[in-house]
Order: structure tokens, then sequence, then C-alpha cells
């Protein structure tokens, strides 16, 4: 497949090398940068034994994922024809880059799963956003009680400022001999 203006996708091959979860990275692989190839011309099957030709090893587990995704959010097993002919499309949906990355896992590792439970653990939810008695406090919104009736809070604010106002800190009497020092 070739796009208008005669340009070819750019693939970024990363293998020998192994993943590692938390966060999902490729850790030590070689990589080799091709372009001019017209891998819309080719199948799948075509395309895994060009691959393994070109790394000189088997390759069951390709694995592809834009350069402007993070591989956890943006990684997708090429398994059949399907996957493949949808890494081509993807690959030339940015016009101006044409560039795609292609991993091969060598060690047969549960790589979508790892995926999926980072993307899992980077969600946080704030629901203490409403009717979180802090948050309202700071924003200046009333704090309501569960009838929705306005608290006022200032009885509690008068009786911490009251407890402060009777503390007395020591004070440091410098006339006092340094063996005999007692906080006065």
């Amino acid at each position: 497949m070739e796009t208008s203006n005669g340009k070819y996708l750019t693939i970024d091959f990363h293998f020998n090398g192994m993943f590692a979860p938390n966060p999902l990275v490729y850790l030590d692989p070689m990589r080799m940068s091709v372009r001019g190839v017209d891998f819309g011309g080719m199948d799948y099957r075509e395309f895994v034994l060009w691959v393994s030709k070109l790394i000189r090893r088997s390759c069951e587990n390709l694995y592809y994922c834009s350069t402007h995704e993070r591989l956890a959010e943006g990684i997708r097993r090429i398994d059949n024809d399907a996957d493949y002919f949808e890494f081509i499309e993807d690959g030339y949906m940015d016009k101006q880059e044409l560039r795609m990355n292609v991993y091969i896992d060598h060690e047969n590792e549960p790589i979508l799963d790892w995926a999926d439970k980072e993307l899992l653990t980077e969600v946080h939810t704030f629901d203490k956003t409403d009717d979180d008695e802090f948050l309202n406090k700071l924003c200046g919104k009333p704090i309501l009680n569960s009838n929705q009736e306005e608290v006022n809070d200032a009885d509690d604010d008068d009786e911490d400022r009251d407890k402060y106002d009777e503390v007395v800190f020591p004070i440091f009497d410098e006339k006092q001999e340094w063996d005999k020092m007692v906080p006065v």
C-alpha cells in the first residue's frame, strides 16, 4: 500500500529484547528501521516470514504500537490477516509521519494482560469531589448535613482558637548558667 504522495510506511522493529511490566517496557532491544518496503502488498504469513528473515530468528509473537502512544496504551497483537491489515491501516492514518513500532516477544509473556493491569492501576477516581467536607471547606462551599441543611462549624473554630490562646511557650533565658538552664 502506498499513499498518494508515494511514501511507504517506516517500521521500527524491536527484537532480541524482553518485555517487563509496571510500566510496560521493552528492555535491551536490538532495533532496525525499515523503509521503502510495500508492507501493504504482503499478507500476515508473508510479513512473518519476511520479519523472521530480517531478524534471523522465528517470530510467533508480534505486537505493534504507534509512535504517538505509550506502550501500555497502544500495544496490539498481530496474530492474523485482520490484525495485520489493521496494523497497516493504523500506520497510514498519520499522513505526516507514516511510522510504526513492531515488537517481537521471544519469551511468550502475557503482554496484553500487563498492559491492561497497568492501565487499570492508572485510573484515578475522585469520588470525593461532591459532599467532601475538606474540599468543600477549601472551596468555600457550604457544608450540608444529611438533611441538606447548612452546618455552621464556626463554633468548632472558636473552640480551637481558644485552646491555642491558652498555650504558653517556654522562653529561653540567656542569663542562666549553661549547666543549669531550664525553660522559663
